[in-house]
Order: C-alpha cells, then structure tokens, then sequence
C-alpha cells in the first residue's frame, strides 16, 4: 500500500517500509489536493491552477491517465463507490459530475444566486448528496436523485470553512472545520448541530479526518501545531498533542496510523495507540505539504471500468499486441474481446459453485480468469499467468474471458490451462481441453505413448501465494475487529468509570445531608426539652 503526500510534486512512499518509491511532478507551483479513489487504483490530483488529472501507481513509475478539459476547475471528489464519477466544482461557483469513460459531464447543477468559489466537494457514504462548500462559508448540499439543491449550512459561528467531508459511514454527518478554530458536525437531515467543539484550536483549523476503525473517533489539525482526538459520542476531546511544526494535513489508515503534514516540508508519522512520539519522519519535500493522504484498502470491490482507453493512445503497437509485465491489479491493458480462435468455447461449469475455503474467505462468486491463447510465446504465457494471480486477488471478472470454476479442493482437479504448447498426441490443441485436470493430462500422455513435458508448477505456486495472500487478509480483517472491540470496551470502561464517579459523589452528598438532618434532629431534640423543661417551670 502507498502512501502520498503533495506539495511541488507528487512523492509516494511504501507503508511497509516508508522507503520513498515514486515521484512525479509536471505543474509549477504548489499543488492543491490529492485523493484516492475507493477502490484504491487512481489518484485524483489538482494542482495550483485548477487542472484536474487523473493518475495511476500501476507500473514502475506513476501515470497519468486521463485530463480533464473543464476550465475554472478548483476542487474534486471521487465516487464513493469507484472512479467513473467525478464531483467537480468550479471558480465561479459551478458543480458537475464529470464521467471518465465517456469523458463528458453527465450532471450541471444549478449555481446558486451569489457565485463563489467551490472550495471543497464530497460525497455522502451512500452516494444519494453531494456538499460543496463555497468561499462565501455556505455549504450547499444537492440531491444526486432530484439533481437540485436541497438545503444550505449556514454556521452562526463562522463564515470562513477551511475542511469539509461527509462522514464515512453515517450518511447524513457533514464535517465542517473553520478558521475561527471550531470544528462542527452537522445532521443535514435536521439540519442541526451534531457536535459543536468551539474554539477547540487557537487558529484555523487545516484539516480532519474521521476514524476507518470506529465511526464515534475524529481527529483535527492546525495552524496552532496541535492536533485533537475526539470522541464524537461523548462530545469530547480524548486527546492531544503538540507539535514543534505548523500543521497543514491530516490522514489516517485502518492500522491506525496517523500522518500530519507541516508548512516546513516535513510528514510525521504517529501510531495512534501511543501519541507520545512520532515512530517516522518523512524529509522528501522542501515546501508546505499541502495535502497528506493514505491509499484505502482493497477489500471492497469496484465494478467501475477500466480507464484502459485513455492509456493505449499512448502506447507503441508492441505493448499493445503483448500483455504488459510486472504490472499490478490495475487491468488497464486486459483486452475487452475474447481470443480470436472460432474453436475456442467456453466451459458451460461456469456456474459451479466454489469451494467452500473461498466461500469463507467472500470469494465465493470469483472464478481464475485467463487468456487463453495457445499461438503465443513462451514469455507471453508466463506474464499471462503472472496476471492470473493479480486478477484473484482483485476479484474483478472480466466476462468476455474464459473462466475456468474450481471443482474440487485437490490440486489434481483444479482445472487450469495447459501450460503445454499445444501438443496432445501429436494433434494440435484446438482450444477444448481447457478444463482437463492433471490427472487425465498424464494417463494421456501414457497411453499415446508420446515424450511426456514436464508441466510447469508456477501456477501451483501462485495458487498458494494467493491462499496466503488470503489468509493475511483475512487476519488482518480479524484484527481490525479485535481493534474495534477493544476500542468500544475501552470507552464503555470510561464511561463506566465516570458514572461510578458521578455515583460516588451522589453518595458522599447523601451522607452529607444525612448527617445533617440528624445534626438538625439533635438540635430540634434539644429545643423541645427546653420547651418542656420551661412549660413544667411555669406550672
């Protein structure tokens, strides 16, 4: 997974290691945002003049895809649920959704009466509103249904909105950060304050961000060097640090940790499980870090197309008639036709169901998806089954390709394609055999008799890198839950506590009074046998 930070240039950085492994820069000047999308492929990067660029870390170097032709651009935002959908907002107050496979704009909202700048664009967890946030502090929020404007914020504290974003998970949450130091969530269903922390920073807030692990966590930074941990169901501040740097960006990942970027160039990096220091320090910049930003992880799975298209005009005919090598689960080079072989069919088991090991894992409805094209080279075939690794592990089926169902858990009827040129007594392959399993294969070979090929075990071997790649997935989904509880018993234990404190001085006030009263009962005792002691007196 990588790690992204803009200023001047683009720099993307290893999790694993934190070693610095792509650069890129072609704008002069400081660059405004970067985001990625939901499905972890593309990067969305604006830069200091308005331009909007669609990018890729697919190969060896970073990539750019796609530019988008609008002029005046000045904020974007991915789809929640991929890339083709694109919010844009505009210098003159305009918002679009722009479409990157028909590259046209596919909705124009109306512009509101008092045209300003759109600052900031989001979209809400289930993709039904859109809020973009004006110079003016207005934040309008349009229906992507109705296609119209349905309420303004308006924040009585502030005109000024320096962060805004939708809740991750509630759909209906809008943060909103200003420069007068409050931060806010507003319930645009009610159209009122959620939370309001108030002058919880001594200056302008630069950015917040919501927790990937537990939705009641929010953390926010500023130009005051701190940055704030927040409990958003308790509406408090759980935690705080100082920094000797002025900070400009925020971002988190679901192994909690958290990236701050500086006006001095600089990146920090905490675990948010021990704030007390910053376990790395990132020095690739010499200018303000703008925008800080972590690349999600791949367990959701996009349906969206490929931006294939915008990379092939760039091309040479060799890369094209080849597949390319090395690359990752970005299938921008996976041809959208079938091999042109008229005697090429396609197994009619395509609706077997999967082991039950893979069911467990959610992979019950991806199949091994491959090409299979016996006309081409031995390199050829050995960079097709590299892809066939990455192809599972992205989940993504590709239906114009043949697809070959797993039938049973031995490895011995596991249908893959031959890895054998064609060859099968002393006929030619004419593309039907692509569900022998090995077994036949070799009682074949025997009985015709003919030299036997040794078969090739790579694809065995990405078999079990993939199930290891499984398995890790799995424990780290595991411990994200575990993380999850331990985080949710912690704060029930802290509020726990405070009701028992709250009860022990509910205590201590009834003692107080009791005694009190039985004070007062000695003295009314007393007064009443003084009372007696002079009536019988004056008898």
């Amino acid at each position: 997974m990588y790690f992204s930070s803009i200023s001047s240039r683009l720099l993307l950085y290893d999790t694993s290691s934190w070693n610095l492994k792509k650069s890129y820069s072609c704008y002069d000047g400081i660059l405004r945002d970067i985001s990625w999308s939901e499905d972890s492929k593309y990067m969305l990067q604006v830069n200091g003049k308005g331009l909007i660029e669609i990018l890729s870390a697919a190969d060896h170097d970073v990539r750019s895809l796609q530019h988008i032709p609008l002029k005046d651009t000045w904020s974007a935002s991915f789809h929640r649920d991929g890339h083709r959908n694109i919010a844009i907002g505009t210098k003159s107050g305009n918002v679009m959704i722009w479409d990157t496979k028909n590259k046209s704009i596919t909705k124009t909202f109306p512009t509101p009466s008092q045209q300003s700048s759109v600052n900031f664009v989001s979209y809400n967890a289930k993709n039904t509103s859109l809020a973009a946030t004006t110079q003016n502090g207005d934040t309008i929020i349009y229906g992507l249904v109705s296609n119209i404007p349905v309420s303004t914020v308006k924040l009585p504290c502030s005109k000024s909105i320096s962060a805004m974003k939708f809740h991750h998970e509630s759909r209906s949450l809008l943060g909103l950060a200003t420069d007068e130091g409050h931060m806010v969530i507003r319930d645009i269903t009610t159209n009122k304050d959620k939370v309001l922390f108030e002058n919880v920073h001594a200056s302008p807030v630069s950015d917040f961000v919501y927790s990937l692990i537990n939705k009641d966590v929010m953390l926010s930074c500023g130009y005051d060097k701190i940055m704030h941990v927040y409990d958003v169901r308790m509406q408090n501040v759980v935690s705080t640090i100082k920094t000797p740097y002025t900070l400009t960006s925020l971002a988190i990942n679901v192994d909690n940790q958290v990236a701050l970027g500086t006006k001095n160039g600089i990146v920090l990096i905490y675990d948010l499980r021990d704030l007390t220091d910053s376990f790395k320090i990132l020095k690739g910049h010499e200018e303000e870090v703008r925008r800080v930003a972590f690349q999600p992880s791949r367990h959701k799975i996009s349906v969206d197309i490929s931006l294939r298209d915008d990379t092939e005009t760039n091309l040479s005919p060799r890369k094209m008639q080849s597949p390319v090598h090395n690359r990752t689960s970005d299938l921008f080079f996976v041809n959208d036709t079938p091999p042109k072989n008229n005697n090429l069919e396609v197994s009619n088991q395509g609706e077997a169901k999967a082991d039950s090991f893979l069911v467990m894992m959610g992979l019950d409805k991806t199949n091994i998806d491959f090409e299979d094209d016996f006309n081409k080279s031995e390199h050829d075939r050995k960079s097709m089954k590299h892809d066939v690794r990455y192809c599972q592990l992205d989940g993504e089926k590709n239906i114009n390709k043949v697809s070959t169902p797993l039938n049973s858990r031995t490895a011995e009827n596991l249908g893959f394609p031959s890895p054998i040129i064609g060859i099968s007594n002393g006929m030619p392959d004419d593309g039907r055999n692509t569900n022998i399993n090995v077994s036949n294969m070799k009682q074949s070979r025997c009985n015709s008799g003919s030299t036997a090929v040794p078969v090739d075990t790579k694809v065995m071997e990405d078999l079990k890198d993939f199930i290891k790649l499984s398995l890790a997935d799995v424990a780290d989904d595991n411990r994200n839950y575990f993380l999850h509880i331990m985080m949710a018993l912690t704060k029930q234990k802290l509020y726990l506590e405070k009701q028992l404190v709250g009860l022990n001085e509910q205590m201590q006030n009834l003692v107080h009074n009791q005694n009190a009263l039985v004070e007062s009962n000695r003295k009314l005792a007393l007064e009443v046998d003084m009372l007696k002691a002079r009536q019988n007196n004056m008898f």
